[in-house]
């Protein structure tokens, strides 16, 4: 890596939400030099093994980097271990290639294709992988056709919350409250999960997580005085 590359150790841990997702806290030491922004691009090892992604804020000068099941499994390391990180900027151009499948189950719709374009470098990575993993073209062109309806879905769903989310929110304004507080990108996550799944069960086990994180969200701005209540909350 680069000489620009800083060093640093950190145990994994919970990151406090519903997604259960395992993350490091980044020294604010280390933060320096890597880039602006609430999700500065960096590229870097773990333990030897390199990866490129994006880090987290949460909006306090404060940034988390997300340690995936491939990151984990790599290196053997879980929650509680303590791993050695080196970072860096990452100020390559970074873009994957459409499976021509997907360019074909998004042709009809521009807006479609155009939501799909403004989308992370590792939103690309990962869904361009459910395409091209698959050896036959029959399976590739069920695959394109079923994650363009759930990009349609999440485009809508971005728009205005989805029936699954609507209940649960009239219910609890708190939670309606979190949701328009959370970031393009975490609601993003959330109707992507939702709409990964088939079975109703699961979708709805899915839904109640961007609920609770929504809440928790709400509660969050609240004590730290980020919104004026509405007389319900």
């Amino acid at each position: 890596m680069a000489k620009s590359a800083k060093t640093f150790k950190a145990t994994l841990k919970p990151d406090g939400t519903p997604l259960n997702w395992t993350v490091v806290s980044v020294p604010r030491s280390v933060i320096d030099g890597l880039g602006e922004g609430k999700r500065p691009r960096v590229r870097g090892e773990i333990n030897g093994f390199s990866f490129r992604t994006s880090l987290f804020s949460n909006g306090k000068g404060d940034f988390t980097l997300l340690v995936n099941k491939k990151m984990q499994k790599a290196v053997g390391v879980t929650l509680g271990s303590v791993a050695e990180f080196r970072l860096e900027p990452d100020v390559e151009a970074r873009a994957v290639a459409m499976p021509p499948e997907l360019k074909r189950a998004m042709a009809a719709s521009a807006a479609l294709r155009k939501y799909y374009d403004k989308q992370s470098y590792s939103f690309h990575k990962y869904s361009s992988g459910m395409i091209t993993q698959l050896k036959s073209a029959e399976a590739r062109t069920r695959q394109a056709e079923r994650l363009a309806e759930i990009f349609l879905a999440m485009l809508e769903g971005e728009k205005e919350p989805p029936p699954i989310l609507q209940a649960p929110f009239v219910r609890n304004p708190l939670a309606a409250q979190g949701w328009k507080q959370m970031t393009e990108v975490q609601r993003r996550g959330h109707l992507w999960g939702i709409f990964y799944y088939l079975s109703p069960e699961s979708r709805q086990k899915r839904a109640d997580k961007a609920v609770a994180e929504a809440v928790r969200i709400a509660k969050t701005k609240r004590q730290a005085g980020g919104f004026k209540e509405d007389p319900e909350l």
